[in-house]
């Protein structure tokens, strides 16, 4: 069973009506996991840059305090950026940070990573951090004709495999002897290790002889695909492969491998091995067996081929199907024949959710995938779609689409033009009868715009989509192009940049670009679009750190760039030429201004970085437009693994409550005024919005069957910066209640305990801050016996009509200047005993009273408007 469901954390998430109980499970968002806030430090030479997460369940607006060896150094507040550069801290100076909530410091958590080794590059006079971990390199295998073949760290991916809140790495072994399916020649065994951040290593599973190695043999899913809040690993196995424990799958005696290398018979399974340990799980036979189509050449619906280059050709992604829990996706076959299947994964047993089939030429998605995959919600209807190359599947493994371009060897997905709907992919082919050499599509796969193919056609081997210029939306190039395009097709420059990866690595929101600075995909550099000049910058080198190089020969990506650790920015991790012992992470040395949400809770781009270790490895894609983002900041519509809230001791849940009482409907004057401008209350009239000023206040009649204990929930949303807390006051006792931001349009639920007595009392809101109270649309109690107390005869009413004066016995007010009117009622001692505050319009219906009738005799009224005093009169109630 999947388990392990938590709040949602989104813009407008809960209904006020479920705030009541926030622990109470919502299923309407993809389950992500439960980080920790990733705080690292880093030697950037002036001292220490040190940046946390911010995460999904974090308000917009969220403060920390930040410590330095036990004493706080900086408050980072409200839009503040995640980060904070440190000039009198040192390498060995130890940091934590504790989230404010309700103006109180919370838990602290201390550091994850320090990044003590710093480059300082004399060309940019930067000083450029870095970690460098050491790993097991596996021993010299030898092959059964007696040669014999090293190893080098190749492709990662990363994942909480044991629950702590920390990614872990997980890291593909790559043989020296490794090869593409089109060649014959022995391989040595592929090896997966796990890592802590802190270098420890934690298991190995070794696929054994019957797995061959290549880029497009061996593609793992590393994901918390049961909700346990500890990820899988899952991957193709067979006969002999040896688990994280030392067990062994199916038969180890078994070797499949022929006099020429290829393995094309035997046992294919599939398996899901535990993140904390690497125990094989569960073992299935992988779907579909190379066995469904014939080997031999010719003929509808073969493969092409009989030496296993097409049928053995893998990808593999994670998509949310259901829209909340992920699903494993294993594809076989992109040449030609391609099947695309979908596993469920509960805790115990992997299940087949579905397959695609698409075997016949010229239909489906034969011919029509790539070296790679993607994965997002394309269409906005709430699940994830599958596109691989030139054509999509849906949620339900049906086609969703065929344009007959054919494969290709990249792919991009991602908002890459914000003023369309859902998400676009740019593509490129190599088939060189496809119509585009690229191009760009949307949703429903009709083409945006594209390069079309000329004479004989191309093999466009690379392209690359990546927001680098300050023009709206993303550019494109690829290899086939004539330089760099915007997102309608527009050449906005002749000058072409590097087409192999993008990061996020300085501070502004504009992508760099990463790719080889060797023959061969050697070395390694971070180049940066320079807007103004229509030229590349070089950032940094970074093969002068550790031989650091870059992986697949050409291909020329790094072992994986993603926000594991810190704020928004990348992290890079990339193996040495020169040891295979050493694996090096980069960390951004610079600032920024910039709050964003970690990228790993925006669940594009943690889906990117499952697939981003297959086959031909593509770079990660947010699935909004970060330049957007950073100007209205929202937080991610997630759901998150086994998250709890802080809340008191008593919560109130929705199958306790036994009264909810309409918070528009005040029983005596109070300061504010009946609002619907926001959505998200709770019942049919609105809110009731507290005067911007100290005291505002509202008062309630209620009536108590005994005297008891209670819990008060209070449904609220606070659009300012800042707690706008209140005082409760109730038999003449005095209780606080803390309202911290929400934003208007995100309604929650604050709690407060104090004893009533029995019979009737007035419940008092009154304001503790300059800037008023927050809105608030209703309230509950957790016990039975509360209920409204009766009301006498209303005297003072509603209605400000198109009036011209303003008429005390009736309430009245018209005003020929628009603003902040404050109503003050004083009885003939001087005593203060009501006021009214609103905003008024000219010549509109602007105030309801809605007050009780105030006791017999003559009052003075004064009435101000925009602080300025307009009228000041009598009022006599009878």
């Amino acid at each position: 069973m999947r388990i392990g469901f938590g709040k949602k954390a989104a813009f407008g998430v809960c209904s006020a009506v479920l705030c009541f109980g926030l622990s109470t499970p919502t299923f309407a968002a993809p389950l992500m996991e439960n980080l920790n806030r990733g705080l690292v430090s880093a030697n950037v030479g002036n001292g220490m840059l040190v940046s946390f997460r911010l995460l999904g369940t974090d308000a917009p607006t969220a403060s920390f305090a930040l410590y330095r060896d036990g004493i706080k150094i900086a408050t980072i507040e409200k839009n503040a950026p995640t980060s904070y550069l440190d000039k009198d801290g040192k390498a060995e100076s130890v940091y934590e940070i504790a989230p404010i909530i309700d103006g109180l410091e919370g838990k602290k958590e201390k550091q994850t990573l320090v990044f003590d080794e710093g480059y300082y590059d004399k060309g940019s006079k930067v000083t450029f951090p870095y970690k460098t971990l050491k790993v097991d390199v596996p021993k010299d295998l030898t092959m059964p004709d007696g040669t014999t073949c090293t190893y080098t760290a190749n492709d990662m991916s990363t994942g909480d495999l044991d629950g702590d809140g920390e990614l872990e790495l997980i890291l593909k072994w790559d043989p020296s002897n490794s090869h593409d399916n089109s060649q014959t020649g022995y391989t040595g065994n592929v090896y997966l290790d796990a890592y802590k951040l802190s270098g420890k290593k934690l298991w190995r599973i070794d696929l054994g002889v019957n797995i061959r190695a290549g880029a497009h043999y061996t593609q793992f899913q590393v994901y918390d695909y049961d909700g346990d809040g500890k990820a899988e690993v899952l991957v193709k196995t067979a006969d002999g492969t040896i688990d994280g424990t030392g067990k062994v799958i199916g038969d180890k005696s078994k070797d499949y491998r022929s006099s020429g290398g290829t393995i094309l018979e035997g046992h294919e399974y599939l398996t899901a091995f535990r993140g904390s340990d690497g125990a094989a799980i569960s073992t299935v036979d992988y779907q579909p067996p190379r066995s469904i189509q014939k080997q031999s050449k010719g003929g509808a619906g073969n493969w092409g081929d009989n030496y296993g280059n097409r049928s053995e050709r893998y990808i593999a992604a994670t998509a949310y199907l259901d829209g909340v829990y992920p699903s494993a996706i294993f594809v076989r076959g992109y040449y030609t024949a391609s099947y695309v299947v979908a596993y469920d994964f509960d805790g115990k047993d992997l299940k087949l959710r579905w397959l695609h089939k698409s075997d016949t030429p010229e239909q489906g998605a034969y011919g029509e995938g790539n070296h790679n995959i993607t994965v997002g919600d394309i269409n906005n209807d709430g699940y994830d779609e599958i596109v691989f190359g030139s054509s999509a599947i849906d949620h339900e493994g049906k086609l969703l689409y065929r344009t007959g371009f054919g494969h290709g060897d990249a792919a991009h997905l991602g908002d890459l033009d914000p003023d369309k709907p859902g998400l676009e992919f740019w593509d490129v082919h190599e088939e060189k009868n496809s119509k585009y050499a690229d191009e760009l599509r949307g949703p429903d796969g009709n083409v945006i715009w594209g390069t079309l193919q000329s004479g004989d056609g191309v093999d466009n081997g690379r392209g690359l989509a990546a927001d680098i210029d300050s023009t709206r939306g993303y550019e494109m190039w690829s290899a086939a192009g004539a330089g760099i395009y915007n997102v309608s097709g527009k050449l906005i420059s002749s000058t072409k940049p590097s087409i192999n990866f993008r990061i996020y690595f300085d501070g502004d929101v504009y992508d760099e670009l990463l790719d080889a600075t060797g023959s061969g995909g050697s070395g390694g550099k971070i180049d940066k679009w320079n807007i103004q000049a229509q030229r590349i910058d070089r950032l940094f080198s970074f093969y002068n750190v550790n031989g650091s190089t870059l992986n697949n020969s050409t291909k020329a990506n790094p072992c994986l760039v993603a926000d594991i650790l810190g704020d928004w920015r990348e992290e890079l991790i990339v193996r040495s030429s020169s040891d295979p012992s050493t694996i090096t992470i980069f960390e951004t040395p610079y600032t920024t201004e910039h709050r964003v949400y970690t990228l790993m809770h925006d669940h594009v781009y943690r889906l990117s970085i499952a697939w981003q270790n297959t086959a031909y490895n593509q770079p990660p894609h947010l699935g909004y437009y970060l330049p957007d983002r950073v100007k209205n900041l929202t937080q991610p519509e997630i759901s998150v693994v086994g998250f709890v809230e802080e809340k008191p001791e008593n919560p109130i849940q929705p199958f306790e409550l036994k009264n909810v009482f309409d918070a528009t409907s005040p029983d005596t004057a109070s300061v504010g005024f009946i609002e619907k401008d926001h959505a998200g209350f709770i019942g049919e009239n609105g809110y009731w919005n507290f005067a911007n000023e100290l005291g505002s206040f509202a008062t309630y009649k209620l009536k108590s069957e005994k005297d008891t204990l209670v819990t008060l929930a209070v449904v609220y949303a606070n659009g300012g910066t800042a707690n706008r807390d209140m005082t409760v006051k109730a038999n003449d006792k005095n209780y606080t209640i803390a309202f911290p931001p929400t934003g208007w349009d995100t309604w929650d639920t604050a709690y407060v305990e104090f004893e009533i007595a029995k019979g009737e009392l007035d419940l008092t809101f009154e304001s503790l801050t300059k800037d008023g109270g927050p809105n608030i649309c209703g309230f509950a109690f957790n016990v039975e016996g509360i209920s409204k107390a009766k009301k006498s005869t209303t005297a003072i009413h509603s209605s400000i009509a198109k009036i011209s004066s303003f008429n005390p016995n009736l309430g009245l007010l018209t005003t020929s200047e628009a603003g902040f009117a404050k109503i003050s009622i004083y009885d003939m001692r001087g005593n203060l005993v009501q006021r009214i505050s609103t905003s008024v319009s000219i010549g509109e219906n602007v105030l309801n009273l809605n007050q009780e009738t105030l006791p017999s005799g003559i009052y003075m009224v004064n009435v101000s408007l925009n602080s300025k005093r307009i009228a000041n009169s009598k009022m006599i109630v009878k």
